[in-house]
C-alpha cells in the first residue's frame, strides 16, 4: 500500500511516522523542511501546482493530511491555502482516483462548547477555526472516501503550548512551578499524542469513512495538574489562583475505537 503523508515533521506527524514505519507500507512524506532522504519530498503546501504533481507521481492508495497553519490572531492567505485549499485539492484527487483521504481537523471549528459531537453546531471564533471548517466542508463537497478526525487538545512531550496541558507538562519537565489561573474544576478529555497516532492507523486499516470526534480520559484541571506535578515535576505544590469564572467544561463525545492510555501512564512515558 502506498501512503502519502503531509505534516510529517509536526508534533502529531512525528508520532504517525513512527507508527507507520512499523507497518509494511510504502511511505512518502511531504515536508516543508528539506531532508536528504529518498522518501521525503520538500513542498510548500501553498504551492498547489507542485502538490498536484506530487499526488500524480507518487500514486498513493491513502493520503493522510496532518498539515496545518495555526494563527489565532491574524487572517492570513497562507492559512486558508494550507487549511482549506490544500485539503480540497487532495480530496478532489482522491475522488478522481477513488482512494482514501484521512484528514485531521479539530474541535476548533465548533467554537467553545460544553459537548463536542457530530451534532454540535459550527461556530468558529477565529480565522484559524474558520479556515479549518472551510477545509472540512470542501472535503465533504467532493464526496471522496474521506475520514475526518476532529481531535480536541493533543498532549505529549514538547507539545505545542496552545494545545491542552502541554504548557504545564513542559513547565514540570523543566523543573518550574505550575501556576494555573482558571477554574480548576473544569473538565477536559485531552488525548495522548501516541493514542492519536494509533487512531489514525486504526481508521487507515479499517477504512472507516465519515466524521469522527476523538478524545481521551475525562479529568479536571486540578487532577491533571497535580498528577503532572507529582510524576514529572519537583513535587512542589501547584498554585491555583482563585478564579470566579463559571465551570466551563469542554468534553468530546468520543467515537472511540481504541483503548486509550490512562493519563497517569502517559505521563510516565514522558519521563
Amino acid at each position: 500500500m502506498n501512503v502519502l503523508l503531509t505534516g510529517s515533521s509536526g508534533f502529531l506527524g512525528k508520532e504517525v511516522v513512527k507508527i507507520l514505519d512499523k507497518q509494511k507500507y510504502n511511505l512518502t512524506f511531504i515536508t516543508r523542511r528539506r531532508k536528504r532522504k529518498k522518501n521525503y519530498i520538500f513542498c510548500n503546501l501553498t504551492d498547489l501546482k507542485k502538490l498536484k504533481v506530487i499526488l500524480k507521481e507518487t500514486e498513493p492508495d491513502v493520503v493522510i493530511n496532518l498539515a496545518a497553519e495555526v494563527n489565532f490572531k491574524q487572517n492570513t492567505k497562507n492559512m486558508y491555502n494550507i487549511n482549506s485549499r490544500c485539503p480540497y485539492e487532495i480530496a478532489k484527487y482522491c475522488k478522481k482516483k477513488k482512494i482514501h483521504f484521512i484528514h485531521v481537523s479539530g474541535t476548533i471549528i465548533n467554537g467553545i462548547k460544553k459537548i463536542y459531537s457530530r451534532r454540535t453546531k459550527f461556530n468558529p471564533i477565529n480565522h484559524y477555526g474558520k479556515s479549518k471548517l472551510q477545509g472540512d466542508i470542501l472535503i465533504k463537497k467532493t464526496n471522496c472516501n474521506h475520514t475526518i478526525l476532529r481531535f480536541g487538545g493533543i498532549y505529549g512531550k514538547e507539545g505545542p503550548t496552545h494545545l491542552g496541558v502541554n504548557k504545564f507538562i513542559n513547565l514540570a519537565l523543566n523543573g518550574k512551578k505550575i501556576i494555573f489561573d482558571g477554574n480548576k474544576k473544569s473538565l477536559r478529555n485531552y488525548i495522548f499524542v501516541k493514542d492519536a497516532a494509533k487512531v489514525i492507523l486504526n481508521y487507515l486499516q479499517n477504512k472507516k469513512y465519515g466524521v469522527f470526534y476523538v478524545g481521551g480520559e475525562i479529568l479536571s484541571f486540578e487532577t491533571m495538574l497535580k498528577k503532572i506535578n507529582r510524576i514529572l515535576g519537583k513535587k512542589r505544590d501547584v498554585l491555583f489562583i482563585k478564579n470566579k469564572e463559571k465551570i466551563n467544561s469542554q468534553i468530546i463525545k468520543n467515537d472511540k475505537i481504541i483503548r486509550h492510555t490512562s493519563f497517569v501512564e502517559s505521563l510516565k512515558l514522558l519521563r
